[in-house]
């Protein structure tokens, strides 16, 4: 039995940190390089979310081929143009999505509502994310949503560890059993202990807002992804990552938190002004 624990938790320790060096290494190779890691992750995380709801298959197939040319569009094009072929190619897949809903004879009309109310829920609650972590990156810089990727490492992995090691107190048994108080709080000590040491090294008062914010809205995050299998009776939402399930358990705080970090920084830049 113990050994089955440390293989597995090997097996986390190396998916995660494959993870975080494809991470930092899109981050250090420039913009282009760093959307197009976050759309090819958006697009998997999507993938899931519509698996998960259980989506028709056929839209999922239309979903992946949009993706995939968008990504494409974006290799081959000038590099000031961002994240306009994204937005160029959802707009079609979206009313192909509507259309194709709008004829089916297999569906009833309530089937039809909610498959299309998923469309629109997985766009903005998973696709959005991603387009705003390369604003970031393009208008704030690699240092902004290079720490923001590290407060959210260190949350997950502190409060995952802390919570196994110590945690008694659950937050939401029904929801997520594993989560505890003391694995929350943990995560959030050793974030505001990081947050003063980014503030030290690259000197922005806003780490501590940030180090803050992260670990609470990361919390949430997971929460409201545990609550969306929990509704669908589905305990991973994939088996890509090993040790960690698919990639929208890997990055469900991210989702969560780089709209709050967007806020936070253009108010922060709209007053300063």
């Amino acid at each position: 039995m113990k050994k089955k624990k440390d293989l597995d938790f090997l097996i986390r320790f190396f998916t995660g940190l494959i993870y975080v060096i494809s991470i930092i290494f899109s981050i250090e190779k420039g913009e282009k390089t760093f959307r197009i890691v976050m759309m090819i992750l958006s697009f998997f995380c999507l993938f899931e979310f519509l698996l998960i709801l259980k989506t028709n298959t056929i839209l999922i197939k239309i979903t992946s081929l949009f993706f995939l040319f968008s990504i494409l569009m974006d290799l081959f094009i000038e590099k000031e143009k961002g994240l306009i072929p994204y937005i160029i190619c959802f707009i079609p897949y979206s009313i192909i999505f509507l259309v194709i809903q709008l004829f089916s004879k297999k569906h009833s009309r309530k089937e039809k509502i909610e498959q299309i109310s998923n469309l629109i829920f997985g766009l903005m609650y998973i696709t959005l994310p991603f387009y705003l972590a390369s604003y970031i990156y393009r208008y704030n810089g690699k240092q902004l949503i290079l720490g923001v990727f590290i407060l959210i490492w260190t949350n997950d992995s502190l409060s995952y560890l802390i919570g196994k090691k110590w945690g008694k107190r659950k937050i939401a048994t029904s929801i997520s059993p594993k989560k505890s108080i003391e694995g929350v709080v943990g995560g959030l000590f050793f974030c505001l202990m990081l947050g003063f040491l980014l503030y030290k090294i690259w000197g922005k008062k806003y780490w501590f807002i940030l180090s803050l914010t992260v670990p609470i809205f990361s919390t949430i995050g997971d929460l409201v992804e545990s609550s969306i299998k929990r509704s669908y009776s589905v305990k991973n939402s994939g088996i890509w990552l090993p040790g960690h399930g698919g990639f929208l358990d890997r990055l469900d705080s991210f989702i969560f938190v780089i709209p709050i970090i967007a806020t936070i920084v253009t108010s922060l830049i709209l007053f300063r002004k």
